[in-house]
């Protein structure tokens, strides 16, 4: 080697051979025959030095173990070096890391709901545990000592609840990757807690009281109004599905389109108040055109404005359960939980107001033999509840 100081030392380099080629890898340290010993390949008298040595030996060594696991025969000697220098090994994937490399995953495979709650719940991780650990650091203990911290600060058991799951979901897929064996699993011994809530729900009295408010087409509440009849009427659709509904997902008399959530198609009767109400838009690229093109363009950011969006609905949506006179402020979710409700009320079966809101049978057995209502079955009810909430409400005695 060639002196690079001019003190008379040399870089102090690791070799790797494949195929009868070599390559060096820089360690940044330098040494001369006097303080570094070839026969041992470790300096002398410099504990320092030769503990961030092998530390370097062993992570290339362990990076080099993960790369015969898929083979080197295909691979140049060059090849080896530069993955030798940007794949980390097993033993060095932080909890940090993977989990902020699962967010980038989500977000390419367009899962921006999923990401954003995977990004919120690292954010209050990252102000309560240090993160910068390999999973294996991080066990039962260190798990429950974590979850004291959330509701030291005052946190409600279903909020911890959101934010364990996520944890856990992240903790299967290092799993499921081979990051981490199966034994580490802190989540074994583990329950997360969950505190049953009441769904707010409006009244049939309420919701007649509601579709019967008297509002001008030029009240700033009207759009909101509207688009809360149009979230009953159409079998308690979810608000994201409503503001992102399209021209052509209208079909002759019926709406159909794929819930955001869970995939499963909805083909619904477009009753003639909801084509009004619909009327009362000015559609766009979207039925409601409350979103330009260039705003759903950038997915990661039309998180945040969906958001945004929601709270301005939601804040409209209180200011119309005053005005009615609600006991529960209205939101966006009142309105589906609402329907469910109203529907028990008229004497509607679960299973079929399960098919309508398309949840899963509650029952094992109802679910394998009971085959699919029919539309016809599903139209009948949606025109009985429409009729009824258009009715004018009862005055109490």
């Amino acid at each position: 080697m060639r002196r690079t100081r001019i003190d008379g030392t040399y870089p102090v380099v690791i070799r790797i051979t494949h195929k009868s080629r070599t390559r060096d890898i820089q360690t940044n340290q330098h040494a001369n025959l006097k303080t570094f010993s070839t026969a041992t390949g470790s300096f002398r008298n410099n504990d320092e030095a030769n503990l961030e040595l092998f530390r370097l030996l062993e992570q290339y060594a362990s990076r080099l173990k993960d790369l015969r696991e898929s083979g080197l025969d295909h691979l140049s000697v060059q090849e080896i070096k530069e993955l030798l220098l940007t794949s980390p090994s097993k033993e060095e994937v932080t909890i940090l890391s993977f989990w902020e490399a699962e967010i980038k995953h989500l977000r390419s495979t367009k899962r921006h709901g999923s990401a954003t709650i995977y990004h919120n719940t690292l954010a209050v991780f990252k102000q309560l545990v240090s993160l910068e650990t390999p999973f294996q650091r991080f066990d039962y203990k260190e798990l429950l000592k974590l979850e004291r911290k959330l509701f030291a600060d005052g946190r409600k058991v279903n909020t911890v609840g959101v934010y364990m799951r996520t944890f856990r979901a992240i903790c299967n897929r290092a799993i499921h990757q081979g990051l981490v064996p199966q034994e580490w699993y802190p989540f074994r011994n583990y329950k997360i807690r969950k505190e049953k809530t009441t769904p707010r729900v409006l009244s049939l009295q309420e919701m007649q009281q509601f579709f019967n408010l008297d509002i001008s087409e030029t009240d700033t509440l009207f759009p909101y109004w509207c688009m809360g009849k149009l979230m009953f009427l159409l079998r308690g659709i979810n608000l994201n599905d409503l503001l992102l509904l399209e021209p052509k997902n209208l079909r002759g008399d019926r709406l159909i389109y794929n819930r955001g959530k869970t995939g499963k198609t909805y083909s619904i009767q477009v009753l003639p108040e909801i084509r009004a109400l619909l009327d009362c838009f000015n559609s766009n690229h979207l039925l409601l055109g409350q979103f330009s093109k260039s705003q759903i363009k950038d997915r990661v950011k039309f998180t945040h404005v969906m958001g945004q969006k929601r709270k301005h609905i939601n804040k409209k949506l209180k200011d119309l359960g005053e005005r009615v006179g609600t006991q529960e402020p209205i939101t966006t979710y009142v309105f589906r939980y609402s329907y469910a409700n109203i529907a028990k009320q008229l004497g509607f079966s679960k299973d079929l107001i399960a098919e309508a809101l398309g949840h899963e049978y509650g029952n094992s057995v109802t679910g394998i033999y009971l085959e699919m209502f029919d539309q016809e079955t599903l139209d009948q009810m949606n025109q009985i509840i429409c009729q009824k909430v258009h009715q004018k409400a009862a005055r109490s005695s």
